[in-house]
């Protein structure tokens, strides 16, 4: 049985570069983002079917797909709103992500990509690990500047949004550092994969 990890850690942490080097040794990994991209911008999807009567109409593109643009202005400015949204999202990701587990049954482990990872999240239910990427919150915002273009502001309020370090560290059963070089990381992550393969082969076998 495939013992799966939560791969969590804030947003420019390095969550998708760590997870592309686990892949690279043979390592399966989902990736709840893409789930909650396909779901939110596919037109008359049961996410935007549920988005539409939560919301209304004027959240959505004229071609059917979530106005991310407008929902980050509307989440920003009532958040209840955000709590709804996880509420219609997260039972459809969990549900996709528990299908595409069932086609990795045989490995000794695999990694689950989740960035918003909290206490009580009903993702922990489908792990039995997690592991987090760090990173001093400072190279966090230049990485998301440069690669999103957004404000420093813009980034200090989707950080606000998100669950903070002390929370995720609360979680976390093994942590890796992503605040320095590509190198620096691809040694951790190998690091972790030779240790992940002797102690979870090692609990497999008993």
């Amino acid at each position: 049985m495939t013992i799966w990890i939560g791969l969590t850690g804030g947003i420019g942490s390095g969550k998708s570069q760590a997870a592309a080097l686990f892949a690279q040794h043979g390592v399966p990994v989902l990736d709840a983002d893409a789930i909650n991209r396909e779901l939110i911008d596919t037109p008359n999807s049961p996410a935007i079917v549920l988005i539409k009567q939560a919301f209304g109409e004027h959240v959505l593109h004229n071609s059917g797909s979530l106005n991310r643009t407008m929902m980050r202005d509307l989440i920003f400015r009532q958040p209840e709103a955000k709590h709804t949204l996880e509420s219609i999202l997260h039972p459809l990701i969990l549900q996709e992500i528990v299908r595409q587990q069932a086609d990795y049954a045989n490995h000794i482990y695999g990694l689950v990509e989740l960035p918003l990872l909290r206490p009580q999240s009903p993702f922990l239910q489908i792990i039995q690990r997690v592991l987090l990427i760090h990173c001093d919150e400072s190279i966090r915002i230049q990485r998301v500047m440069q690669r999103n273009s957004f404000t420093e502001q813009q980034v200090k309020q989707i950080i606000a949004n998100q669950p903070s370090d002390t929370e995720r560290l609360a979680l976390a059963d093994d942590v890796l550092e992503n605040s320095g070089s590509l190198h620096d990381l691809q040694q951790a992550v190998e690091r972790q994969h030779i240790v992940y393969q002797q102690i979870l082969n090692t609990q497999e076998s008993r």
